[in-house]
């Protein structure tokens, strides 16, 4: 068994949705199509993915995931026929009365099943024709379904699954062996491309919420643009052209300060070159992530906007973080891959769960 070839999973996000345009939830209905901006991310995705040898490609039966899965085909360059399938377990969350209304109309008028949702997803219920019904534990029930359905004909190979963000997440969550407990704390943009990959020796997040594809610096941010946001940087094996290659992309970013402990402070400055304004804090060990995070956290002012740095750290300390805001334990820590040189990106939006936007960016 551990000698089999890893299995590579990319998980896309469909592209803008005419009901993400309105604000409204979509759930399983099947009204939204893509908007112009949907199409082309899609494109802009199978240029991205032009160079990948996918063996299957496995897609929501909703209209706006089987348009993303069109567009981002039309635009890769390999155009062998590659197996299409349909499956009914990756389509989107079930939200039955909530399908179609507003999100401000849900938040004003539904408050208390609104405060479910967010803060206790796997206590979360709704009303249908058949009684109620759990719709994050029914998704992550489908979830698991599907891998245990499909995962094994794919040894060795790569799969393309376009779906859906709750979706996608399920998929991501299950894959690790978290709960519907932690239901909405990673990021599925549109067109968002994030990778798995399954081995003999277990399951690797190498990629979550890749958006470059799409010409995003960095995801945009779901919960508002408010809260602390913290860029997360290996410091092993970085080197000064890592450094200069994220200096320039991250020059129209507004950034508040560098952190880092005695063995990433050469790299702050070239790193911080396009913002000499941003403020500069070293650590005294090696482990100073976590108390660090905590107390930029509790020291954010509500009123302040958004606050951005960037934070040097040992790799180990960085999967940490990640796996235990994903809701994992920091012993699971090496089920995330994370490349020298490439960022992550943790929100922590004013009175909201931290989310991770991304990782290996």
């Amino acid at each position: 068994m551990r000698d089999r070839l890893p299995s590579r999973i990319i998980l896309v996000r469909h592209g803008r949705s005419s009901f993400n345009d309105q604000g409204r939830y979509q759930g399983s209905s099947d009204e939204a199509i893509l908007t112009a901006k949907g199409l082309e991310t899609a494109q802009q995705v199978g240029d991205y993915l032009s160079k990948t040898a996918i063996d299957a490609v496995y897609t929501s039966p909703l209209l706006r995931a089987k348009q993303t899965t069109q567009e981002i085909l039309k635009a890769m360059t390999d155009r062998r026929l590659k197996p299409i399938t349909v499956s009914q377990e990756l389509r989107e969350i079930d939200l039955s009365v909530w399908e179609g209304l507003t999100y401000e109309y849900v938040r004003q008028q539904q408050q208390d099943s609104y405060a479910c949702w967010q803060q206790r997803p796997h206590k979360f219920k709704l009303q249908t024709t058949d009684g109620e019904h759990f719709p994050v534990n029914d998704l992550y029930q489908r979830a698991q379904k599907f891998w245990a359905q499909q995962l094994p004909h794919y040894a060795g190979k790569t799969v393309l699954i376009i779906s859906h963000g709750g979706t996608n997440h399920a998929l991501i969550s299950t894959a690790l062996g978290f709960s519907p407990k932690h239901h909405h704390s990673l990021q599925q943009s549109n067109c968002g491309v994030s990778v798995l990959e399954f081995s003999g020796y277990g399951v690797q997040l190498v990629q979550l919420n890749q958006t470059t594809a799409i010409r995003e610096i960095l995801p945009k941010l779901k919960a508002g643009k408010q809260g602390l946001r913290l860029l997360l940087l290996p410091e092993e094996s970085l080197t000064s052209t890592d450094c200069k290659q994220l200096a320039h992309r991250l020059s129209s970013i507004d950034l508040n300060f560098g952190l880092a402990a005695a063995a990433g402070q050469k790299w702050l400055s070239p790193l911080l070159q396009q913002h000499p304004q941003a403020t500069r804090f070293g650590a005294e060990n090696a482990d100073f992530l976590p108390d660090w995070q905590q107390t930029l956290v509790a020291s954010l002012d509500t009123e302040q906007g958004l606050m951005t740095g960037v934070a040097i750290a040992p790799t180990t300390a960085i999967q940490t973080l990640l796996i235990q805001t994903l809701g994992g334990r920091p012993y699971e820590s090496t089920k995330i891959s994370l490349k020298p040189g490439h960022l992550s990106v943790i929100h922590y939006p004013n009175n909201h769960r931290p989310v991770v936007q991304a990782i290996n960016i």
